[in-house]
């Protein structure tokens, strides 16, 4: 590992990164608000890329022992990488089809938005442990390709969304057209230049004498392990939670926008610009905080942050003030982002030395769990208050107040949650956890 190969790494991760933009802060306003599809299925379809999480399993164990032209990882990172670029760009195509032919466009969009989550899954899964085994001899620049590549990240997700605005600005449908090729395009060239020899050819076949480190990346096997440890139950729900009640408003963001406050196209889209704004500020002060005031106070303080987000969101839609939901917004990532760090930090001590790797596999579980359940539900929950009361405001209303309720009840369990009481539960439990953990490894 080198600052070469992180650079290139980061570059990796921002290209696959930025094509959920254009879909998750774009398209689905243009679906729901524009439109008028089921805020249902474009949630479901948005959560292609969680729905399909345990996917990289097969992909990661098949590359372990399938190396392609000598490596495991770089083919795989290009091939989904592309993927994600293609499919994202395609989305858009699929979705106007959707609208002029309701039958084939509906197989379109199926289609478009299965190749863009496969692509994310794939390439992700392949970079990810490509981090891991350059820095296996050299830890330490783990983390330092970690944080380069989540503020790249972020960064860069504030970048794609004002590209995006000021080529929707005035929309059309021929502009959104030329906004997907862009950052297909943009996403296509990171992910070539990126994996263009990342990969020595010789890990492959010096990874054959290395231990594979075991994961409960099998959602069986993670809810096995946490059956046997009440603790890690807890957590496991705690977690559950909090990912539902923050990500639940990520299909449904942009389309209030639209219609509660009639707010353009090129305005929604610099949304995530806004969000992305407040998530980097505590990214880059958020771990003095945990350090100063602790993991727990951290994540309390995050969750009230959030939580004051959603009121405000709420008032705004109340009031039809677009300014002051452009600040709420803002603190909406303010409050994501200290939750990210502090959660991802407690996250860390929630494990034991003798399975890290199930129990790490257990929470990542979680997290791809809350996030596909939190867009398909708020989108299930908007069409039903809005059938309910022919009002789509209400509906909108009625999914940030659950969240803000999430929140309020995630800060309350957590108070029951101690990593000693964890580990405790966990040594009891150790005997049936490692022959999980031998399973898992077959």
């Amino acid at each position: 590992m080198n600052w070469r190969k992180i650079v290139q790494l980061t570059m990796v991760h921002v290209g696959v990164s930025i094509t959920v933009v254009p879909v998750t802060g774009t398209l689905n306003r243009i679906m729901i608000a524009d439109m008028g599809l089921p805020a249902l299925w474009v949630g479901i379809l948005v959560a292609f890329p969680y729905l399909l999480s345990p996917l990289q399993v097969i992909v990661g164990s098949w590359a372990d022992a399938h190396p392609l032209g000598g490596r495991r990882r770089s083919p795989w990172i290009v091939a989904g990488g592309l993927m994600a670029a293609f499919g994202g760009y395609f989305t858009g195509h699929a979705v106007y089809l959707f609208a002029a032919q309701p039958m084939i466009g509906a197989l379109a969009a199926v289609g478009a938005f299965l190749v863009w989550g496969l692509g994310v899954n794939i390439a992700s899964v392949s970079y990810l442990s490509l981090v891991t085994e350059l820095s296996a001899d050299r830890p330490a620049w783990r983390s330092r390709a970690i944080s380069m590549m989540w503020s790249a990240m972020i960064l860069g997700t504030i970048g794609t969304s004002l590209a995006i605005a000021a080529m929707l600005d005035p929309f059309s449908e021929e502009a959104l057209y030329t906004a997907f090729g862009a950052i297909w395009l943009i996403a296509a060239v990171l992910v070539l230049f990126g994996a263009s020899r990342l990969e020595p050819r010789a890990l492959a076949t010096t990874l054959e004498t290395v231990e594979i480190d075991r994961r409960a990346n099998s959602p069986r096997v993670a809810f096995q392990i946490l059956n046997a440890n009440p603790s890690a139950k807890r957590y496991f729900v705690y977690l559950l939670i909090v990912l539902i009640s923050i990500h639940a408003q990520d299909v449904l963001l942009e389309p209030f926008g639209a219609e509660a406050m009639d707010m353009a196209v090129s305005m929604t889209s610099r949304l995530k610009s806004f969000w992305g704004l407040g998530f980097f500020i505590t990214l880059m002060g958020g771990f003095w905080l945990v350090r100063r005031f602790g993991k727990r106070w951290a994540a309390n303080v995050g969750a009230g942050v959030t939580a004051v987000a959603f009121f405000t969101i709420i008032l705004t839609g109340l009031a039809q003030n677009a300014t002051l939901f452009v600040g709420a917004v803002v603190l909406l990532g303010l409050g994501g982002g200290l939750m990210t760090i502090s959660n991802l930090s407690f996250m860390l001590d929630m494990t034991i030395p003798q399975a890290a790797g199930l129990y790490m596999g257990a929470w990542g579980a979680a997290n791809f769990a809350g996030q596909a359940i939190g867009n398909i539900v708020s989108g299930g929950l908007r069409d039903l208050v809005l059938w309910a009361t022919g009002n789509p405001l209400v509906g909108y209303l009625a999914v940030f107040s659950l969240e803000i309720v999430g929140l309020l009840v995630a800060v309350w369990l957590f108070r029951a949650i101690q990593v000693e009481d964890f580990e405790r539960d966990a040594r009891a439990a150790l005997p049936q956890t490692l022959t999980l953990t031998a399973q898992a490894a077959d």
